[in-house]
């Protein structure tokens, strides 16, 4: 009996093209900082500060609409990346290289520098969906996983390495684009280029599923 589980889970883990290597750590939990690299994210902490009492009405809350509400809490700097980014990005697109040609948070903003060792990693992580494209159902069979709402689409997507490009060809429905879902996967590296962004990471064999507080600690259904 207990060979034949044995041999059942294995056949499953091929299935989803995962090695029994893999499997002593599915799926590691992962934050959006944890993606970039370490000299990228020294320079994105020297990221000025937003003076929100000097901006209008109007201006505020164009500054706000990255922030993300539905996820639950990270460390300070994904805070600060969510709600700093739009403008920041904005600015960095626009500026000049640092001085004698020293990287600066500007450069780090628009990085496509990637963290190798997550290659081929089985992680989990909540974030949000922008579609790519669709069936003809109109289910979703493409998407960027951003890490906070509006990104690529009411604000300038974050750097590529805080954009992960998932291909599920079986599609699902996206109830609104307000919706945080929990994707877990396989993750690779690989640039994935379309008009609304560029991303450095991408995920295969994925599982997805919305996002609650009271599954923050479940793994996601593949249904």
């Amino acid at each position: 009996m207990r060979s034949g589980i044995l041999k059942l889970g294995l056949l499953l883990l091929l299935a989803f093209g995962w090695t029994p290597g893999q499997a002593m750590f599915l799926f590691k939990t992962i934050d959006w900082v944890d993606l970039i690299p370490e000299e990228d994210l020294r320079l994105l902490e020297s990221i000025p500060e937003v003076d929100h009492e000097s901006l209008s009405d109007d201006a505020f809350a164009e500054d706000s609409i990255g922030a993300s509400p539905g996820l639950r809490p990270s460390e300070k700097l994904t805070e600060q990346l969510s709600q700093q980014m739009a403008s920041a990005i904005e600015e960095a697109a626009s500026g000049q290289p640092g001085k004698g040609g020293e990287r600066t948070w500007k450069d780090a903003l628009v990085s496509t520098s990637v963290r190798a060792e997550f290659d081929n990693r089985p992680v989990r992580l909540p974030g949000y969906v922008v579609p790519l494209s669709y069936n003809d159902k109109q289910h979703v069979t493409e998407f960027f996983l951003v890490p906070y709402f509006g990104a690529c689409i009411h604000v300038p997507p974050p750097p590529p390495n805080q954009i992960i490009y998932v291909s599920y060809p079986k599609g699902f429905t996206l109830p609104d684009l307000y919706t945080p879902f929990w994707v877990q996967g396989t993750m690779k590296i690989a640039t994935k280029e379309h008009e609304l962004g560029v991303s450095s990471y991408s995920m295969i064999n994925v599982a997805l599923t919305e996002y609650t507080e009271e599954n923050a600690e479940e793994s996601p259904s593949s249904d």
